[in-house]
This record gives structure tokens, sequence and C-alpha cells, in this order.
């Protein structure tokens, strides 16, 4: 043939030479195709190569059969030589045949594949068919297609091929498949790169327009696409990188945006075309085309719902309207295809783990397991060891040990020749066995054995050597037989009694074992239980017997003439197990006798141990299947022996039997799995840094030790580092260099102890992925030493220009490694297989899918300074531009390899027919390059580029996790939404979706439901949808959280019609939610409800435009539901406080709760009253001195403008809230800034206002007109003075400012800073103004109670005041005080007492002067409402009296007020009718005289020694204190105390006595009638009186600069009824109000002057001595107030001494010694 084959030119010998060689090579093959095990020499294989000779011969050899026999030689199945004969004739043919014998091949290969069809073109069906893969052929075909240039003709051809893969899925169940999903994938992967759109370029020579084919391309391929995607999970290219699932969706990413914008071409192409002839013709074919197109998007997505579902749902609310309504589409067809949603489960994982383990566990029909089989068969012997473990663990768990142990068995068992070779070898079953033992029989031979071998190891002095050979001279061989067989017995009657004790696990086994060799050699029945024997002692017995120490029966060394004897001893007992006699050994000969009485009763043992028993408790496994060894090690053995597995079913005889069900489950399973041992990466884990690392000396050699020392090993960083398989380096630029080094050392030390290898893959190495030049210094520094010795070669793969440039600017710290022999470098994967084995590689899968599918362009020329000859390379994903010449790196000859990827490829332009140029990102610039062939592959790249621009959607949004539960109120708010489009093709879509929806989920809805196609939808059918959504939220309401969920989702980027139709369909789920938060509803559910809730805070403040609706629809609805109203609120005050005070989220809530009440007014005014109310009570837990100082006035500050919000429109239920809103008043009034305050004012007002306005109850009219006056008297500058709001215009203004700010201003001011604020905007409330206020509140309250059968509010109220009264709390307890003082009906002797005692207290610690003042002025309040015969009136005088003898001018007023009270009170009583004054105080404080001495004799006035003199003495003070009111009470104190002491007497009180001289001296200065009534004998001039009563209010105004700011209240005059209870109110002095107004000192002359100006503007004058009822001007006006009690001036002041009569004394000491003496009076 080789000298034939070199013949040129054809002579007269060449034809017969030839016909010669072709009958010799005729019998030959008849010789191959006969005879497959024939013995043939190699040299008879060589085929003749090429024919070349003239017509003639030609003609001859087509009549010949020569290319039947080719065709016969292509598929040889020689067994010898079956795979060169193949090789040699694939390449004769294919490479080396003169082109113009093709057609004779083509002819005869027609001829071949005719056969296949019958006379009607159908396929002849052969049973072999599904024998052989057609994976390899299919992949080659489409390779080679994919490598033509874009010819119209290619075009033909790659639809054709199309056409022919959509067939082959067609019939998949006739075929046989090795790698399906892998197979099909990659097919995915290459017709989809056919599918170009309207971006096809064609080259030339086009004939005409190429429109139309390229459709029928696009076309065909989307129909193949979709035939290959059906139940395909995607497989992205197994590698290293991050996350299995992110990978997943990304590849899914990548053909659902192809997909679409196919769908968007064909939308527009449409809309393009013009011709109208032609136009039918196209849009036929456009329609076809979409409709593949959504088939292929239908399939990706319902295989793929876990890793696609996510990407793609939030088409549904796509801008676009023909790409959602094609959504819509897809999403139906997934719906009537019957996709299982249970993959999107958190359990997903641990599910597919568990379905393996179930697949692997399958039994079939006939009880065999094919999938465990077909493992068995195909795993390799050094995986045996490991597969047996799996297998009967996992067995085991399932309750399957039995049919396992009988397969591998039988299997064992039937290729077995006889019995005797039997689990002798390393078989799988005889792992099974040996696995079985170990785990299940240990205990049972630790228990059986020990007791017996133990005693041995104690009396070594025995012996049981019986081979003369062996034995010493002093031992006797009988005695030595004897000693054996002794022992033999004893072990032998243990082992067979202990029947009962046998593990039921290896009972089973023994029981499998004798039915399959029962089976297998049904004539020899005794053979085969003696085959059980034999196995167990062979296998499990004997072993622990002979090796008992390794086996762990026991702990110590056996000594060798003990071992000797159990070795002998596991002889006899195998030799009975075998029943068999010695022979050989002549030794043991004795032994026959022993073994012939103990045959029977062994046989007996094993019959018993071999019966069927039931196996181990059936209780269940409890197995983790995910992080179960041996389930990973189940996944990682099926993953890599698949296509064996594939191979060995599709051959095995029972392949009809079990059908390709088991293996295609198996294939998918593994697809969904991916690659085994993929641990995902945490990157925001894995890229963050220790910047304290910086500090830590690293050029220490005990690099590790400092790690340990630091714990590095446990940080989250270093076990992400850690998790990594492969350091890839576009990674490292990122990491941590620190525990990169950290674990490559703990990485090496197993292996750097020996010899090792190290491969380093520079692939990806860029400016961005790299060593920093300080990490690579510490490389060499602290790596071990012995590691660069024992490093046996360091491979580089793929070093390109850049690593080059990277080791020149290192070139001194790499220098050590410059023509190091250890360096290979490699620059194609081939070549890397040369020197490790492909399977140790492990190599990413982003590095070797570089290199699959190449168009390669040699002998091209890069331009450069130095031009350089290169290969270019064009991949599916990016170019390689490979120099041809190698360079030097390190001082190697290397062939760089530069990998640009398509998403880098800027622009590539043709420069002209044999240059182009191209732009990298981030390289300097573009690089130019020389081919002849430059058009094509300038084509390549473009193709490239524009595949990668279309896989990239525009903008990824991730929706939110959906779990399987939320699919069916996903997909519904989906098509409820879209039903309401504008678009009549989506209108039609969602409801066709609707009804897939409501038929697949089995969701209830009256009104039959059914799909079509045409059907016309009217815009405008709102009421329909909500009708839907009205019953499927009645029937469905556990869809609820997830509807409300996706109608949130989708409500945003939604338009506003939309967005009305949403709220619209939304609002009947709403009153659903109350369902999930019962307390027996789990907490997870409950908290997707507050998460619901949150959102829907979220939509009310962000959508502007829908505010009214929103609050209208959502929030009037959710009012409607009681037991949702807490959570609400809840998460309303939750949010408002987290926004801070001021900040426009607390108005936006105020305004939302303001819509919750709307339905619900009673329930919602309730909770937000009764928090305020909760709230306020905690600040006694913790009280601070000022309520803003609490960490809960933010709390209160926010509750209280929900409160002003609801206030209007009688919605805060104010008649049935009445005393908690002025309990509530009370405390907040004057708090907070200036617009909290007006906030209160506003509620006040509102209040009053929902008074008047309220139908129940009907107030009468006197009433009405009260309430109405009060409305208007509230609203007057002397109440904005009350409330501290006097510099402000309108309260309404004030209190609503933040309404009309920019959002971005606070309004409240920092509510914690109020101390630093300034005195303009922080008005302290005065006691006596709170006085006011709570009197002008009760008057209200009393006036409306009248109108109110068994009204209770005064009774609330006063419970409310009184409980925070006598409670701890500085910020309040003051206000409550005066509160319960005022609005006291009646009080107890206890109550006052208890008053007293916390008054005792206050003076004992001395450092809050408001509660004293607060205390002194409710005890004021209160005097008159103790019964009469109470003593506590009388000790009350002490009280007052010892008040005044304190030094602080606050506490001076509010004494006297309660003095005069207590005179009042004592004298209307009759108390001094027949005794003196004197007399009854005296002897009231008889039984504290000694106390009162010390007091007597601290301030220097004795009342003992002179009564009325010391009390004048304290009265006199009152003529200098600062304010006016207290001066003219002083004045009425004395006369009255002038009339009470005259009344025992009946005496003119002017009468001159020694009873009444104190007070008529202390009153001839400031009373005409006393001066007129009395004689003077010596007077000052008046204008001296007046300017000494001036320079005295001057020089006490000195001493105590305070007391003008502190004496701002209001101050109270004289009454001339001495039974009556004043208010501070009717003795308002005008001239402290305008002294607070202007915060200046007050003097006598501007007091009086502002008492009139004050006239003038209209104030009354409420001086008792008037009538009350009168104006200066006549007219009448209603009398203020009915309450008679005496008034008291109260003012805030930090405690100051005064020196106001000390006699003798320092202030200080005097002061001191007056509180001490007077809490010890009052207690």
């Amino acid at each position: 043939m080789a000298l034939l084959r070199k013949i040129e030119h054809c002579v007269n010998g060449v034809q017969p030479a030839w016909e010669e060689t072709f009958m010799n090579w005729n019998g030959l093959c008849k010789n191959l195709s006969s005879y497959p095990k024939a013995k043939t020499e190699d040299g008879q294989m060589e085929p003749f190569h090429r024919s070349m000779g003239k017509e003639e011969l030609l003609t001859k050899i087509r009549n010949m059969n020569l290319w039947t026999f080719c065709c016969i030689l292509l598929v040889c199945n020689n067994e010898k030589f079956g795979a060169q004969i193949q090789k040699h004739v694939k390449e004769l043919v294919g490479h080396e045949m003169s082109s113009a014998l093709y057609p004779i091949l083509f002819e005869q290969i027609k001829s071949i594949v005719d056969k296949f069809f019958d006379q009607q073109g159908q396929v002849v069906v052969n049973e072999h068919l599904g024998v052989t893969s057609i994976e390899g052929m299919m992949l080659a075909i489409v390779r080679y297609v994919r490598h033509l240039d874009m010819t119209v003709h290619a075009i033909h051809i790659k639809t054709k091929l199309c056409q022919l893969v959509e067939a082959m899925m067609n019939r998949r169940d006739d075929l046989a498949f090795r790698q399906e999903m892998k197979f099909r994938n990659k097919l995915v992967e290459y017709l989809t790169d056919w599918v170009m759109g309207t971006s096809h370029q064609i080259a030339p020579p086009s004939s005409g327009d190429v429109t139309m084919i390229t459709r029928d391309l696009d076309q065909a391929c989307m129909e193949a696409v979709a035939a290959l995607l059906r139940g395909l999970p995607l497989q992205p290219e197994e590698s290293d990188r991050g996350d299995l699932m992110e990978a997943k969706s990304q590849l899914f990413l990548k053909y659902f945006t192809l997909f679409m914008n196919l769908l968007n071409d064909c939308s527009d192409a449409t809309e393009v075309e013009k011709d109208i002839s032609k136009q039918k013709v196209y849009a036929g074919k456009l329609s076809t085309l979409r409709n593949a197109t959504i088939q292929a998007m239908s399939n990706l997505l319902s295989a793929n719902i876990d890793s696609g579902l996510m990407h793609s749902i939030d088409l549904g609310y796509n801008k676009d309207l023909q790409t959602r309504a094609a959504f819509m589409e897809v999403l139906t067809k997934i719906l009537q295809q019957g996709t299982e949603f249970d993959t999107l489960a958190e359990t997903v994982l641990a599910d597919r783990f568990e379905q393996l383990v179930q697949l692997v566990t399958m039994i079939s029909d006939k009880g065999e397991l094919p999938i465990a089989v077909a493992l068995a068969n195909v795993v390799t012997t050094s995986q045996m060891d490991e597969l047996a473990r799996v297998f009967v663990t996992l067995f085991d768990a399932k309750h399957l040990l039995s049919p396992l142990l009988w397969n591998m068995f039988y299997r064992e068992v039937e290729v077995s020749d006889c019995m005797q070779t039997l689990f002798r070898g390393n078989s799988l079953g005889s792992k099974i066995m040996a696995f079985c033992f170990k785990i299940y029989g240990a205990s049972y031979l630790q228990t059986l054995l020990e007791p017996l071998i133990r005693p041995l190891l104690d009396d070594p002095s025995c012996s049981f050597e019986v081979d003369p050979a062996r034995l010493e001279p002093n031992e006797d061989i009988e005695e030595n037989r004897q000693n054996l067989i002794a022992l033999t017995q004893k072990v032998f009657d243990a082992i067979v009694s202990s029947a009962d004790k046998f593990p039921p696990q290896l009972r089973s086994m023994c029981h499998c074992l004798y039915q399959v060799l029962s089976k297998r050699f049904p004539q020899f029945p005794q053979n085969n239980i003696g085959a059980v024997g034999t196995v167990i002692f062979l296998r499990f017995i004997n072993p622990a017997i002979v090796s008992p120490q390794e086996m762990g029966i026991v702990c110590k060394q056996v000594p060798t003439p003990i071992k000797r004897g159990l070795m002998l001893m596991s002889k006899i007992l195998q030799n009975i197990a075998n029943h068999v006699e010695f022979s050989k050994e002549q030794h043991m000969l004795p032994f026959n006798d022993f073994l012939r009485a103990h045959f029977e009763i062994g046989r007996r043992f094993f019959i018993q141990i071999a019966s069927d028993c039931e196996t181990v408790d059936q209780t269940s496994h409890s197995m983790s299947f995910i992080s179960d060894a041996n389930v990973l090690a189940l996944h990682r053995l099926l993953w890599n022996h698949q296509e064996k597995i594939g191979d060995y079913l599709s051959s095995s005889r029972d392949h009809k039997a079990v059908g390709r069900r088991p293996f295609d489950k198996m294939a998918t399973l593994l697809a969904y799995l991916g690659p085994p041992e993929h641990k995902p990466v945490d990157s925001h884990m894995l890229f963050s840094s220790y910047a304290r690392w910086s500090s830590i000396d690293m050029s220490s050699t005990n690099f590790e030790e400092i790690m340990v020392k630091h714990n590095m090993h446990e940080k989250e960083e270093f076990k992400s580092i850690k998790s990594l398989n492969i350091f890839l380096p576009s990674r490292i630029g990122e990491t941590n260099g620190d525990l990169l080094i950290y674990h490559v050392i703990l990485t090496l030390k197993p292996f750097c102890h020996s010899p090792f290898e190290l491969v380093v893959d520079f692939t990806h190495t860029c400016s961005d992925n790299r060593f920093r030049t300080e990490f690579l210094q510490k490389w060499f520094y602290v790596l071990p030493e012995v590691a660069y010795d024992n490093i046996h070669a360091a491979y580089i793969y793929n070093c390109n220009s850049w690593v080059r440039e990277y080791t020149k600017f290192h070139d001194r710290i790499l220098a050590p490694l410059k023509g190091n022999r250890k360096l290979i470098f490699i620059d194609m994967p081939n070549k890397l297989n040369d020197y490790i084995d492909p399977e140790q590689q492990k190599l990413p899968g982003a590095t070797l899918s570089l290199d699959e599918d190449l168009k390669v362009f040699s002998n091209a020329l890069k331009l450069s300074h130095k031009d350089t000859k290169v290969a270019i390379k064009v991949g599916p994903t990016a170019i390689q531009i490979t120099s041809s010449e190698k360079t030097k790196v390190l001082s190697h000859s290397v062939l760089l390899n530069d990998v640009y990827y398509a998403s880098e490829i800027e622009e590539v332009c043709l420069v002209d027919d044999n240059q182009f140029t191209l732009t990298i990102a981030n390289e300097s610039g573009p690089l130019s390059f020389i081919h002849n062939d430059c058009d094509s592959i300038v084509q390549a790249i473009i193709h490239i580029r524009n595949r990668w621009e279309l896989s990239q959607p525009d903008s990824v949004t991730v929706h939110q996790k959906i779990r399987p539960k939320d699919v069916p109120g996903t997909l519904l708010n989906m098509a409820l939404l879209n039903l309401g489009s504008s678009d009549p093709n989506l209108r039609t879509a969602a409801y066709n979706q609707l009804c897939a929806l409501t038929a697949t989920f089995d969701l209830k809805i009256e009104g039959q439901l059914l799909e079509t196609q045409g059907l016309c939808i009217p815009s405008n059918n709102t009421i329909f949808i909500k009708s839907v959504s009205e019953k499927l939220a009645t029937n469905e309401p556990h869809l609820t959280l997830e509807f409300l969920e996706e109608c949130i989702q989708g409500f945003r980027v939604s338009s506003i019609e939309l967005k009305h139709l949403c709220l619209e369909y939304m609002t009947p789920w709403l009153p659903n939610l109350v369902r999930f938060c019962k307390p027996t509803e789990e907490n997870k559910r409950q908290k997707q409800v507050a998460g619901i809730i949150e959102k829907l805070i979220l939509l009310t403040i962000e959508e502007v435009e829908m505010y009214p609706s929103i609050q209208a629809k959502i929030w009037g609805s959710i009012g409607q539901v009681p037991e949702l109203i807490d959570m609400v609120l809840d998460n309303f005050i939750h949010r408002s406080v987290n926004s801070g005070l001021g900040s426009p989220m607390v108005e936006i809530m105020a305004d939302t709760a303001v819509a919750l009440a709307s339905a619900n007014v009673p329930l919602v005014a309730k909770k937000i009253i009764g928090r305020l109310c909760r709230v306020v009570d905690k600040t006694c837990q913790s009280p601070t001195p000022l309520l803003e100082q609490h960490m809960m006035w933010d709390d209160i500050a926010i509750l209280a403008r929900y409160l002003l919000m609801l206030s209007f429109n009688n919605s805060l239920d104010v008649v049935r809230h009445l005393p908690y809103l002025f309990h509530t008043v009370t405390f907040l009034v004057c708090s907070g800034s200036l617009s909290m305050r007006a906030s209160t004012h506003g509620l006040v007002i509102n209040i009053i206002h929902s008074l008047c306005t309220c139908t129940k109850p009907s107030f009468s009219e006197e009433t009405q007109r009260l309430l109405r006056l009060s409305l208007d008297e509230f609203s007057l500058p002397k109440f904005y003075l009350l409330f501290g709001i006097s510099k402000v215009k309108s309260a309404a203004v004030t209190a609503f400012r933040s309404s009309y700010r920019h959002p971005n201003d606070r309004w409240f001011g920092n509510e914690r800073s109020f101390s630093g604020a300034s005195s303009q905007d922080r008005e302290r409330l005065s006691l006596t103004s709170l006085e006011v206020i709570t009197d002008a509140l009760l008057e209200i309250m009393e006036a409306c109670m009248r109108d109110i059968p068994d009204c209770d509010w005064l009774t609330s109220w006063t419970s409310l005041a009184k409980s925070f009264a006598f409670c701890f709390n500085p910020a309040l307890q003051p206000r409550a005080l005066i509160v319960f003082g005022c609005i006291s009906k009646s009080i107890m002797d206890h109550d006052v007492k208890q008053l007293l005692r916390i008054l005792v207290k206050a003076l004992e610690s001395f450092n809050d002067i408001v509660l004293i003042e607060a205390l002194v002025m409710c005890l004021t309040r209160l005097q008159p409402l103790l019964r009469s015969e109470s003593p506590i009136h009388k000790a009350l005088f002490w009280v007052a009296t010892s008040v005044l003898q304190l030094d602080e001018t606050s506490l001076y007023a509010s004494g006297l007020a309660l003095l005069e009270q207590n005179l009042h009170t004592l004298d209307s009583q009759g108390m001094f009718e027949e005794r003196s004054l004197e007399c009854v105080m005296m002897e009231t404080r008889e039984p504290l005289e000694w106390h009162f001495k010390q007091l007597d004799h601290a301030v220097g006035l004795s009342f003992k020694a002179n009564f009325h003199f010391a009390l004048v003495g304290h009265l006199l003070k009152g003529y200098r204190h600062p304010t006016p009111t207290t001066v003219s009470r002083t004045v009425r104190i004395l006369t009255m105390l002038l009339t009470i002491v005259a009344k025992p007497h009946k005496r003119d009180k002017f009468e001159v006595t020694p009873d009444s001289v104190a007070y008529l001296t202390a009153l001839v200065g400031f009373s005409e009638e006393v001066r007129s009534r009395c004689h003077i004998k010596h007077s000052l001039p008046r204008y001296m009186a007046d300017s000494i009563s001036q320079e005295n209010f001057i020089i006490d105004n000195v001493t105590n600069p305070n007391a003008p700011q502190h004496g701002s209240a209001l101050a109270g005059s004289s009454s001339s009824n001495v039974n009556r209870r004043q208010k501070s109110w009717d003795l308002l002095d005008q001239s402290a109000l305008a002294q607070a107004r202007h915060k200046q000192p007050a003097t006598t002359q501007h007091q009086v002057g502002s008492t009139n100006s004050a006239a003038n503007k209209g104030w009354r004058s409420l001086d008792l001595t008037q009538s009350p009822g009168i104006q200066a001007n006549g007219v009448l006006t209603r009398p203020l107030y009915r309450t008679q009690r005496s008034s008291s001036v109260p003012v805030q002041q930090i405690p100051t001494p005064n020196t106001l009569n000390s006699e003798n004394q320092s202030p200080a000491v005097a002061a001191t010694k007056v509180r001490q003496n007077h809490f010890l009076i009052c207690s």
C-alpha cells in the first residue's frame, strides 16, 4: 500500500496492483467484520491513502465496494484493534483523500443512511439505537458549522441543523445520552449564539434580501432551543468562582435577556416593514418566532425557577407594555406546564440531596437497585471503600440494608465459579461486608472475646505450640494440645451460645448471603450454609481473635506465644466453619477428631444466625441531607461517574426493564446540585480588611505564631478565604494578603515535608488583580524554608504581557527565581496534561472554557515598537493574542498569551483589507494587527461583542426572595394590576394568566374564568378586578401576606392610573391581616405583618401624589380592624421616634393616625390616649427634673402631636376621654419647644370645640354658652401667656408651622437642648398659672357634667391627679399636687397627713423648692374641704408659720396664702369666738414645744414670750416681698388678725390692747383706717415713709436678684367673705403679667401703672372688693368661677439664702436651723 501510494503516473501495471490490493482488503474487511476476535497483524491495518490516476481508473474504483468497506471500518468493533482501525480510516477519509473522490463517498454514505428509512420515509427504529450515544457526533457537527462564515449557504445549513436538533429532542426517549444535561447546556450555548435578531451580518456575496432567511434561522434556533430547554437545569461552567446559585442566575439572566431582546426585535420589525405583500408573510413568520421565543423562555424559567424567578419577575412591571405582555404569556405557560415551585423553598438543597439518596436507594419492581448497581460497576477499586461506607450508611438509614446486601452479594456470587473464592478479593461485596462487620459487630466482638482473651494476657506462661519444629525443649506437645483444645472449646462454646446476641444487621446480612447462595447453587444447600459460616469466621471473628489489640478487643500488647495460640485456634475454628478436616499440615491432624465433633454444632449456629429476622428498630434515622459526609460523598461519586453510569445502564441487560427514567432523574438532580464540594463565599466577608494589621510587625519569622496568637483561624474573613478551593487572581487584589499567606502556609503544611508540585494560573492577572509589592516581599520572607526545599516544580500557566512587565518591575524581589529550573511555563492545557493528571489539575472552569470553540487566525503581526508574530484566537466570550515568538520572563523563554474579554472590547476598527485596530479598556492605546483575513477577524470579534451586549440587561433588578408560598400572591397581583392596563394585548395576557393561576393553585373564585385568545377586555374593568379581588380575599385569605407584599412592590413601579387601581383591589385584603396577628400564630408571620405595615408606611411617605388616596383607602380600611390598631400605632410611633421630633415623618404619621381613626374613632382615640397615659406613667420609674429630659419625652411629644391631629372634629371621642385629656394637658402645658406648647394650646381649643359641636350628649344652652365663652377666653393673650406662648401671634400657625416648611427644616428644634434655649422661647410655667388653667378646665368639666347623669369625669380626673401627687417625680409631682388641690371635692385626714409626710421629706433634702411650694399650695386649696373637727386645721397654722420662717421668697408667698386660708377656715368654724388666738395656737403646739423653742431661738422671735409680736415679726416680711399681691395679702391678714383677737373680748378691733397693739403697729403705716381710728404720737412725713418703703423694696431686690423673675406669677388680693375658698385667678395682678412679659425688675410705680393700662386693654379687675359680675363700664358679664378657695402666689426658684430677720446669726445658719425644726414640726 505504501508503495502504491507513491505512484504519481498511471501506467499499465498500476491497475492490476490496485485490484490485487483491493481484493486483499476486501477479504480483510470481511474477516474483521465476521470475526471480531480474530487476531491480525498491525501492518495489515494500513489503508490505502490516495487515488491518483486517469478517468478509467476512477470509473473502475467507483464500481468497487471499497467505500462500503470504508464505512464498515469506520464503525469496526474489533476488540484488539477496533479503535486503531477507526482512527486510521477516519484520518484517511477526513484529511488525506482526494477531493475528486468526495462524490463517491457521499453516494455511499447516502446509500447507508437510506437504509434507516422505510418506503414511506419514516425512520426505522433499531432496538439498539439507544445504546449508542449521539452527543459527541452532534456537538462535533455543531462546532464545525459554527466556524462557517456567515454566508447565505451557511445560514441554510445552520437552519437545517437546528431542525435536526429539534428532531433529536423530539426522539429523546429513543436515544442514549451519557451526560445529557451538560450536552444540552452546551447546545443551548451554541445555538443561542446564532440568534441575532436584527444584528445579523451576512458576508458577501448575498443574494438580495436576506431578512427572510435570517428570520428562518432565528425561528429554527428558537424552536430547537425551546426543545433543549424543556426540563433543563442550567449548568454553568464548572469552576470554583463564587456561589453556584449566583452563577446559575447570571446564566439565566444572559439567556432571558437575549430572548427578551429578540421579542423586542420582533415587535420593532413589524413596524418597520412597509411592503404590504411582504408584510403578511413577514408578520406570520414573526408571530411564529415570537411564539417559539415565548416557549423557550417558559421552558427556561420553568426548569430554573429557583435561580430565574427572582431575576425575571419584575418584567411583569416593565415600562414597556409589550415586554410585560410577553412575560405574562411566559408565566401563563409555566403555570400550564405544571411547574414545581417547591424548588424556591429554603430547604431546596436538603430536599434535592434527599431525592438523590432516594434515587440511589430506589428498588425496581424486580427488587433491583439500578443506580446503586450501576455505580458499583463503574467505580475504581480505590473508591470502593468509600462507596461501601456510603452505601451501608445511607441504605441502613432508609431501612433498606437487606436489599443492598442482596444485590451486592448476588452480583459477586453470580460471577463466581465456586464457593471457595467468594469474598476473598477486593470486590465491592467484600468491602460492604467488611464495613458491616466493622460498624455493627465491634461491640459484639468486644463483649464476646475480651473475657476470653484477657486472662491469657494475665498468665503468659501457658503454651499452645503444637508444631514439633517450633517446640521449645522444655515444652510438652501433648500438654500444649490439651491447652489449645481447652481454649478452642471455651471460645467455640462462647461463640455458639451467643447466637441470640448476634447483631441484627449482621444476622440480616447472613440471611441475604444464604438466600443468594441458595439461588446460585440450589443443588448444594448444605454447602450454602457452610459458606455463610466460612465468611463469618474468615472475615469477622478470626481477624479479631488473631489481632485482638489491633481490633480494640484488648489494650495490652499480646505476647508472641499467646499470639501463636490464638493463630492456631483460629485455624481450628476456620476449619469447623469450612466443614473441612486438616490434611496438609501434619501437626494439625490430631485436631480432626475435635473438628468432627463440632461440625454439626457449628452448622446449627450458622443456621441460627442466617435465619430471617426483624432488622434493627424501625425508628427513623435522623440525617441532615446537607452536612452528612456520606451524602456529599455520594454526590461526588455520582457526579464523577455519571457518564459511565449512563453507559452501563444503556448497555446492561435490564435496560428495557429499568428504562431511562432513573438515570434521567439522576442527571437532572446532579445538574441542579451542581459540581460537588462547591462552597459558596460571601463576597462582603471576603473583601473586608483589618486595618490593625498594618500595626503588627510582620517581619518576624514567626508569622504563623502571630496569626495563631491573634486567633486568625477563627476570623470569618479567614474562613471565607479558606473555603475557596483555588485562589483566583481576580480576588487577590482585594483579599487580605496576610490571611491569604497564612492560609497558604496551613494548606502547604501536610505536603511541604515531601516533594510537591504547584500550579499558578495567571490567566486573569492584570493591574487590578495582583499581589501588592509589600505582600510579594512577605511571601519570600514568611513561607517556611522547607517548602522551598521540597517544591518539585511550579507550573506557571498562561503567562501574559502584564505578568512580564510585573516581573520586570519587581526584578530585585524576584531575582532568586531567575532561571530556576523548578519554574516551568505552560501555555496550553494539553501541555499541562504532560506533567499533571487532568483529574488533579483543578484549573478554574473560566480558564478552561477559554480554549473551547476557538477560531484561530495564525500568522498575524502585532504592531508595536517591536513587531511580534501572534495567533489571534476568537472564542465565544474572549479573544486571545498568543505570541508565536518566545520572550524572556524571569530568564525563561515563554510564549505570552493575553486574554481580552468581550466586555473589555471597546472598539474594533478595520483600517484596510490587511490591518485592523482593537481598543481595550484599561489599555494605554489601541492595539494594531496585520493579517490577510482581517475582515473575518473583525467580523468574529464584532460577533462576540454583540453577543455580550445582547445578553446584558438594561438594569439588573432582583426581586425580593420568593418562596413557594409567595408564588400565588405574587402572580395574582401581577395579573390584577395588568388587567387594568391600557394595552389590550397585555389585558388579555393578564386575564389568561389569572385563569391559569386560579386553575394551578385551585383558587376558589365564584364565576368561571375561561382562558382564550382574542378576548376583548375593556380598559375600564375596575369593577371586575375589584370583584375578583374581593372574592379571593374572602375565599383564599392564606394568600394575604404574599399578595400584599407584591401589591406594594408593584405599586411603586406603576403609573398613577394603575396605582389607583392597585389601591382598589388591595383594600379587601387588609382586614385579613388580623388572621396572622393572633398569639397562636408563629412569630414569623407576625413579623411579616409588621413588615407589611412598615412598607405601607413607607408608601405613604414616598408616594406624594397618592397621599390622600393612600390615607383614605389603606389606613381607613386598617382602622376598621381593632386588632391591628395596636401594631399599627407601634409602627407609627417607632418610626416617628426614629425620625426624631420635628421631622416630616412625625406629621405624616400623625396625619395617618387621623385616617386610621376615621373608621373607628372610639378605638383609635382610646389606644392613643391610653398609650400617652402609659408613657407618662413610665416617667415615674426613672424620674428626671424636667419632663423634656426624660428618655420617654420623644414618645410623649409625638403622641401629643397625634392628639392634636385627632382632636379636630371630635376624633378623640372627647366625651369618653375628657378626664384623661385634661390630665394630659395639665402635664404638658408649657412643656417642650414653642411649637409643642402651641400644640398643647391648640389641643385644649380643639377639645372645647369638640364639646361644642358634638351631638351626643347634647348640652344645655347655658353649658353651650359657657363653652363658647371659654373658647373665646382661651384664645385671649392672657391665656397665651399662661400656656407659655406669649410671643406667638397665632397658636395654630405655630403648632402647624412644619406643614408648610421645607422638609429639611427642623421645626421642633432639639427638644433635649431646652436648657440652652433662648429665654424668649422658654417661658417657664408658674404653679399659679397652672392653678388658673386647671380652674378653667374644671369649670368647663363641671358645666358639662351637669347635663350628663351619673357622670364620673371629675372622679376619674381626681384619681389620676392623686396617683401622681403621691408619687415621686420632680417633673410632674408638683403639677399633680396643684391639680389635685384645685379639683378635689373632698379630702380625708389621712390624705393630708400623707401630703405632710411628703413635705417633711422635701424639707429634709430641701433641693426641690417647687415641690415644697406645690405642697403648700395644695394644702391651701384642700384645707376648706377637711372636716371641721379635724385637728389638722390648727396644726396647719404652725405649718404656714414655719414656711414663713424659711428664707425663700417664693415659699413666703405660698406660706402666707396658707396662713390666710387657715385663719379664714378656723374663724369660719367659730374657733375664736370664745378663746383667744394665742390660747388656741399655743395649746396646739404644746406637744412639740421643745422643737418650737429651737425654732423661735433660730429666728429670734419667741411666740411664748409674746405671741402677737412674734407673729407680726414674721408677717412684716410680707411688706418687703417683691410681689405687690403678697404685700396686699399681708395687710389683709393683719386686718383679719386684728378682728380675730378682738372677738373673745367683744371689743372694738381698733381698741389698743396688749393683744392688738402689735397688729395696729404693723398696720399703721399701710392702713388709712388704722391711722384715722388710732391716735399716733409720732409719725414720719408721708414722702419719707414712701421713700423708706421704696428703699426697703430695692434692697430686697438687690439681696435676691432672681426675685423679679420668680415673682412674675399671678398674685391674689383680699376677700370680704371669710368663708370663701379663693383662687388665684380672682386675684390676678396685671403688673405681674406685664412683668413676666417684659422680664424686667418690677417697681411699685410700674406695677400701679401696668394695672391701669391692663384695665384699659379690657382686662377684668378681679379684686374681690368689687362685684365679680360687673366691669368698669358697668356691663354685666359672666362671673368667671364659682369655687371658693384661698389663693397663693407660687414661684419657681432655686434656693437662695435671704437675710430677712436673721438676728445675730449668719443667714445660712439661721436658714438651716429653721429648716431642721420645720420638718420636725411638720412631722
